[in-house]
């Protein structure tokens, strides 16, 4: 079986290698100039232009043909695909994946596509927890259902450095990003039911970390055998930090760091963290 998924994922590029996942990247547009993720142009560069991007960069969903080229060179070698992805919420790019299905058709083998309902890790851990159930050589159907369960228990909550880009992007007026910055309040929000909805204010960077924290020991459970995943823009520092506190707190099974890509990063802005677990 071969698992797809969209450059959103935010896996570290030496686990993509280790599980041979295919890649298929989103679109994003940067001063007129146009990229394709992780193809053209890395997370750091993205950064760096978006630092000096008047406008908020634009993302756009892989075209349904980007899928069927990826299936079509895929289905007769392997027999099976499952193509994993970003929230249909967020994006166009599931509804990409499904057309492509169906242009392909299954007379060669089985494609099936997974909604994550999530972004950025919470896309990468259910395409990770995807490759353990291959390599325990279970089934499509089997794998799927386990699928179903593990998106239920996963959460991913995002912590905001700055409105900077709610402004850019027209979501947040100048007078709320004012008032925020003279207060000091930092936005915490997470992914419920495919969205990303406002969970918290708090005040200073210090006290979000603290937040953050507090939501993974929320979920009340032993994370020795689990994987908690954190994305950063452009801050490793406070990731590495962030993730130190993880370990000495919960004694995770790991703790992987990786830079959040463009798709969630031009939301989420410079400073920007999120946790998944």
């Amino acid at each position: 079986m071969k698992i797809v998924t969209d450059s959103s994922c935010d896996i570290p590029r030496e686990l993509i290698e280790k599980y041979n996942i295919d890649v298929v990247p989103l679109q994003i547009e940067i001063d007129d100039k146009n990229y394709s993720d992780g193809v053209d142009i890395t997370h750091q560069q993205f950064y760096e232009k978006m630092k000096t991007s008047l406008g908020l960069p634009k993302t756009s969903q892989p075209s349904p043909q980007s899928f069927v080229d990826v299936y079509q060179d895929n289905i007769k070698k392997y027999g099976q695909i499952l193509s994993i992805h970003l929230s249909s919420k967020l994006s166009g790019t599931c509804h990409s994946a499904m057309m492509a299905k169906e242009m392909v058709g299954e007379e060669e083998g089985r494609i099936e596509t997974f909604d994550t309902l999530s972004g950025s890790f919470g896309v990468g851990a259910q395409v990770l927890e995807a490759c353990h159930l291959v390599e325990q050589g279970l089934d499509m159907d089997t794998i799927i259902e386990r699928l179903n369960e593990y998106r239920e228990q996963t959460r991913v909550v995002v912590y905001l450095e700055t409105l900077e880009n709610a402004v850019k992007g027209g979501r947040v007026s100048k007078p709320k990003e004012f008032v925020a910055n003279l207060l000091n309040l930092k936005p915490i929000v997470h992914v419920e039911e495919g969205y990303v909805r406002v969970l918290k204010n708090i005040r200073g960077k210090k006290k979000g970390m603290k937040f953050l924290l507090e939501e993974i020991e929320k979920k009340n459970i032993d994370y020795k055998d689990r994987v908690i995943g954190i994305t950063h823009c452009d801050c490793l520092e406070d990731a590495l930090i962030l993730k130190e506190e993880i370990i000495k707190k919960f004694n995770p099974a790991e703790v992987l760091v990786t830079t959040m890509g463009p798709v969630i990063g031009t939301h989420a802005g410079i400073g920007g963290i999120l946790i998944c677990f």
